[in-house]
């Protein structure tokens, strides 16, 4: 793939650029990857004292940035006539020989390792491990006391190996004794540092950058009662769901057009009462959808009883509406002062009601009038953008039920144009409602040294299916939903059972943490069935990873001086995930195409984790039963302890006679940040 290079440079910036794309394109050349952070430093310096480039020197900074961030990948930088591009040679993500697969694992490690270590270059982060690392007048000890010793370890395991059966299993016990602790605001008995500051420490030693994370979060500590100072075992972080994960986890949930056309085939093999009972079900997830919405001075009952185009069009249009008023509002907070702003001037009688009491829901509720009005319009364009989509999904059902459910036309019925949209339309309301409140994803799962020679990464991983992660969710997150309370202008607490857990690996080839990983039936409780890791396909190699912070930051700077607006305010309602937005909408202002150029190729295993059979039912709405140990998790976080007996017998039992393990356990431990390299531990 080749993508054309288009910066909005000219004069002696564009000669400039020039000058320092050939000097990039030498240095891969010469394979010195190195050496183009010296390039880009220069650069930087350059451009911030180039009083003469004025808001150019913005957009030199952010496009250098960004095209060193890619060529420190495998994007290369190749000339077309007195431009550049970038080349990205398809990658093989499968049949490898064995050497390959090392081979393309160092690959990801080393074309990451910049961005890791530019992270780790920065001085807030070095004075955090200093201090972590040290002592201090207030009495709190060095981190370093929570690093368990490989010869230490070694000599505890001692004598579960020279014993078999259940005498090393009891063996195990008193010589591995792991527990699940929330990283929180609490301290730590043998440090007295704060939890979440150990949890933050050990992160940094991943081969993947440390990025703060929006939403949702429950991070976690594994710790070893084993030892007096309970040494970590290993960090895990759980996040709410990426929304958008590609065709294969919403077909496998069932929130893709895919699953639900072949849901129609299978009712179809059934006979015409089954085809009924699919149209119905999609007709009851039109009326949920519609139910959750606040329909003042937008629609009447009537209207939503029988609507017609017009009706769409209509709501249509007043969402533009409502999104002009936004931007205007935008624009002037960006060049008046508050106190130049009238309220009543933009006050409607009949625009739709925002309780001030829903907008204070949000974390970062605002004290400007004005952007608390933008906000209001913001609610107000997306309600009635939500109308206009459900309504014009019911008229386009009611057009097609005749053919839905006959049995010799359901299949043209299902391939014309304006029924999938219609049921495209029906799934993203459906996987709104879930997506946020049901299910989470474990970003950070692995074991530290020297707990990761003993499979500690499958006990880490293990443990994520603990009820006792999901009564800290529900003690966590039981207040109001903030979108759906806009949404509805009432606040609104979903139910928040935790279902399902999804994940990705680190590599794309190769064994993984998660592969065969099972916990029996009855591990939990009587209700429990076999949860297993079930890897459903594999990740489209897109996202923002490979972009350094700084880049993130100086595309943000130019984005503000080049819009007399800010349009990514990074708060609730917005969309999804607003570094992504910023740095699409950058990109594609610096002239660097984001579709192509977010696609890091850094592809991943997906990982589906249904905690009880019926889950995907249960997140498609087909079913709203609930084992006990979901429903009411809070009764059952002793099963920790069976858990981790589990990992004793099924995975630690057998690691001891690995013979090339326990010879390097004794010389392995956890290297401290302040003097190491970027520790690779983030997997088994």
């Amino acid at each position: 793939m080749i993508v054309p290079l288009f910066p909005p440079l000219d004069g002696e910036a564009a000669e400039r650029f020039h000058a320092f794309a050939t000097d990039l394109a030498n240095l891969q050349r010469a394979s010195a990857k190195p050496e183009m952070a010296k390039v880009l430093a220069r650069e930087v310096a350059w451009c911030r004292s180039a009083s003469q480039l004025g808001k150019k020197a913005l957009a030199y900074e952010a496009c250098v940035r960004i095209l060193t961030d890619l060529a420190r990948l495998r994007w290369r930088i190749i000339a077309q006539g007195y431009g550049f591009a970038l080349e990205n040679p398809k990658e093989l993500t499968g049949g490898r020989p064995t050497e390959e697969v090392v081979a393309s694992k160092e690959t990801l490690r080393s074309e990451l390792r910049p961005v890791v270590e530019e992270q780790r270059r920065n001085p807030a982060v070095i004075d955090f491990i200093s201090k972590m690392e040290g002592e201090d007048r207030l009495g709190r000890q060095s981190v370093k006391q929570l690093m368990a010793k490989g010869d230490e370890l070694a000599q505890r395991l001692g004598p579960a190996r020279s014993s078999t059966g259940e005498d090393r299993l009891a063996a195990l016990r008193e010589a591995i004794k792991p527990y699940l602790q929330e990283a929180d605001e609490e301290l730590d008995p043998t440090t007295g540092r704060r939890l979440r500051e150990i949890w933050r420490y050990f992160r940094y030693s991943w081969s993947i950058p440390q990025v703060p994370t929006p939403g949702r979060q429950l991070l976690y500590l594994i710790r070893d009662a084993g030892h007096e100072a309970h040494p970590v075992i290993g960090i895990a972080s759980l996040n709410n769901t990426p929304l958008e994960m590609g065709e294969k986890r919403e077909s496998f949930i069932g929130w893709h057009l895919t699953a639900l056309v072949e849901r129609f085939r299978t009712a179809a093999s059934r006979g015409s009462k089954a085809l009924e009972a699919e149209v119905a079900w999609l007709e009851t997830q039109i009326e949920r959808s519609l139910a959750e919405i606040d329909w003042t001075n937008l629609v009447t009952p009537e209207q939503v009883a029988t609507p017609d185009e017009s009706l769409v069009k209509q709501l249509a249009r007043k969402g533009q509406d409502f999104a002009k008023k936004r931007e205007a509002l935008l624009r002037e907070v960006a060049v008046a002062e508050p106190v130049q702003f009238e309220i009543d001037g933009w006050i409607d009688p009949d625009a739709p009601p925002v309780d001030d009491a829903v907008l204070e829901l949000e974390p970062k509720a605002s004290v400007d009038a004005r952007m608390h009005n933008a906000r209001k319009q913001l609610v107000a364009k997306k309600r009635a953008n939500a109308l206009s989509r459900l309504l014009s999904a019911r008229i386009t059902i009611a057009r097609h039920r005749a053919d839905l459910v006959n049995l010799e036309m359901v299949e043209e019925a299902l391939g014309r144009d304006q029924v999938r949209s219609a049921i495209h339309i029906i799934l993203e309301a459906l996987k709104g409602r879930r997506a946020g409140a049901n299910l989470l994803e474990i970003t950070t799962c692995g074991a530290i040294a020297p707990y990761n020679r003993i499979l500690g990464g499958k006990l880490v991983a293990l443990l994520m299916l603990s009820p006792r992660i999901a009564a800290d969710y529900r003690r966590r997150y039981s207040n109001p939903s903030i979108i759906s309370s806009q949404m509805r202008n009432q606040p609104v607490t979903r139910d928040n059972a935790l279902v399902y857990l999804g994940t990705t690996s680190l590599y794309v080839h190769g064994s993984s943490q998660y592969n065969r990983l099972r916990l029996p039936a009855g591990t939990i409780g009587e209700d429990q069935k076999e949860i297993a890791f079930h890897a459903i396909g594999q990740t489209s190699g897109f996202g923002t990873v490979q972009f350094s912070p700084e880049t993130s930051r100086a595309v943000d700077a130019f984005l503000s001086a080049e819009n007399d607006f800010r349009e990514v305010n990074s708060v609730f309602g917005e969309g999804t995930s607003p570094k992504l937005r910023k740095l699409k909408m950058g990109l594609r202002k610096l002239g660097y195409d984001p579709d192509k150029l977010l696609q890091h190729r850094q592809h991943r295993l997906i990982y589906a984790a249904p905690l009880f059979p019926q889950a995907r039912d249960w997140l498609v709405e087909r079913t709203s039963d609930l084992p006990e140990y979901l429903s009411a998790p809070d009764k059952f976080e002793d099963a920790t302890d069976r858990i981790a007996e589990f990992w004793r017998a099924r995975w630690l039992a057998g690691r001891l006679d690995h013979v090339a393990s326990m010879d390097a356990l004794p010389l392995d431990e956890f290297r401290s940040l302040g003097n190491s390299a970027t520790q690779s531990i983030g997997e088994d």
